[in-house]
């Protein structure tokens, strides 16, 4: 392979082009940008139970149902725009615009939320901020398949799925304690703050299929030579080398996986969706209700745990946010997981992560009185559920994708030049986002008009019904060696 060099009548590369091209780099703007969002998600949940009565004044008696609307209209708006934006990422010729896009929206929303001071300005903001979540999950996600291929995806996601767990647990806690020490511009100030650093980052970020578009197209490879190469340009953290591999990496020579780096031509608005072609399979299906019960459960918690423990422990803002302490250490297994679901397959994982969380869902009944052994049963359990979900998500994206790249290997005419990439993704979202308007709503009416008790044992049995069609579905061979051996 010949080696591009800059000459002196060539224009010279952007400054630091190496690494603002590398994998790591795009890696951590991404696993950025899906922090904030779960982050700007989580930082008003400790605030809204007390925020609510004073600044828009609503009864203490309806502060659960106003929470419940807030998080459904996140929900819904997710829902809807990951459908329309995973489609319109599909036939665009980069990720990199739409990206940026939802990264400035995101701005937008969280600058509303801020200064908002009726409830419908609130509702108008959260439903920017959905939609804004739904850009940067499909796009980010998608930049990552453009680095990683089918073979170290997991992986990948492990990292993403670490940025969620921190997210889920720092914004809570963050949001809690800056709210009891400084008030609600507090707390407006610091979300502004971390949308701002991730636009930079964003900004600074070169996308790889802008320079591979503009070069000469690589030169093919024997089958055994290829295997060879694909093992080497895979690797996380190649931001170190040349460009001869940085040429190499952004060119995967996987030709029967839909998600890895493909040229989009230009005008290719006219195709239609391919989601109904992606939902006739079962697996997919059967990932989607992995990713649903994830945030059915997750979310769910996140809009009852505050005000369980400021009726129940009567905890204020900072200490409610200490609760979510629990939900850290779990977080950092994320590539471990992602690795486990690669080497593994996805199967064994996502159900060993589903199972091991329904006891400890079902022992929080328990936890009924302002003692302080119930505090330490409630934070002992809520480590274990963090212990469990965290194999989940790695497990079920990875498969998703795994299963869409199957599908247009299969049917190469169905899908189209521009694959269905996005699309998966927007799948992906879809059923996040089904879990997170649902979970709120459902598990939040059940704790009000029955109690605790019935509402914990409802998240435990949603954890065994995912159980079912992910032991039916999804694959339980290694996509790692499956990918090489392509």
């Amino acid at each position: 392979m010949t080696v591009k060099m800059f000459g002196p009548h060539e224009p010279r590369p952007p400054l630091f082009f190496r690494f603002r091209t590398s994998p790591s780099f795009i890696l951590f703007t991404v696993c950025v940008a899906i922090y904030n969002d779960t982050f700007l998600f989580g930082t008003i949940i400790p605030v809204l139970p007390f925020a609510l009565p004073h600044r828009i004044n609503v009864g203490e008696e309806d502060v659960q149902i106003y929470i419940s609307i807030l998080l459904s209209m996140y929900g819904g708006s997710l829902l809807c725009g990951s459908l329309l934006f995973g489609w319109i990422g599909d036939k665009i010729p980069r990720r990199h615009g739409i990206f940026l896009f939802g990264l400035s929206m995101l701005l937008i929303a969280t600058t509303i939320l801020s200064f908002g001071r009726h409830f419908v300005v609130l509702v108008i903001g959260r439903i920017l901020q959905g939609f804004s979540a739904a850009v940067v999950w499909t796009s980010g996600l998608a930049l990552l398949t453009d680095m990683f291929g089918q073979e170290r995806y997991g992986e990948a996601v492990g990292y993403a799925q670490t940025s969620v767990s921190i997210g889920t647990t720092s914004a809570p806690l963050l949001g809690g304690v800056v709210y009891a020490r400084g008030g609600y511009g507090a707390v407006s100030a610091m979300s502004i703050g971390v949308v701002a650093f991730s636009l930079a980052l964003a900004l600074t970020m070169i996308e790889p299929k802008a320079v591979s578009e503009s070069e000469e197209p690589a030169p093919s490879f024997p089958v055994a030579e290829r295997n060879h190469h694909s093992q080497e340009v895979s690797r996380l953290d190649r931001s170190t080398q040349g460009p001869t591999t940085l040429e190499s990496a952004l060119r995967l020579p996987d030709e029967r996986s839909a998600l890895i780096h493909k040229k989009h031509k230009e005008g290719e608005f006219g195709s239609g969706p391919s989601y109904f072609l992606l939902l006739r399979s079962g697996r997919i299906l059967a990932t989607m209700a992995g990713i649903f019960t994830y945030a059915f459960v997750m979310l769910s918690f996140e809009g009852m745990i505050p005000l369980f423990v400021k009726q129940t422990f009567h905890w204020n803002s900072a200490r409610a946010a200490l609760i979510f302490l629990s939900w850290i250490i779990p977080g950092f297994l994320g590539p471990v997981a992602g690795k486990a679901s690669d080497r593994f397959g996805s199967r064994w994982i996502a159900v060993g992560g589903l199972l091991f969380a329904a006891p400890p869902l079902i022992c929080m009944q328990f936890v009924t009185e302002n003692s302080n052994s119930h505090k330490v049963l409630l934070c002992g359990l809520l480590t274990l559920v963090g212990f469990g979900f965290v194999w989940i998500l790695p497990a079920c994206v990875s498969d998703l994708t795994a299963a869409a790249a199957d599908l247009k290997h299969e049917n190469p005419h169905d899908f189209g030049d521009s694959g269905a990439s996005s699309q998966a993704f927007g799948l992906f979202v879809f059923a996040y986002s089904c879990g997170s308007l649902v979970g709120p709503s459902v598990v939040g009416t059940v704790r009000a008009k029955v109690g605790w008790g019935a509402a914990t044992m409802t998240l435990a049995a949603a954890c065994a019904a995912a159980c079912i069609p992910i032991m039916l579905k999804t694959s339980a061979s290694s996509r790692r060696k499956n990918a090489l051996l392509q």
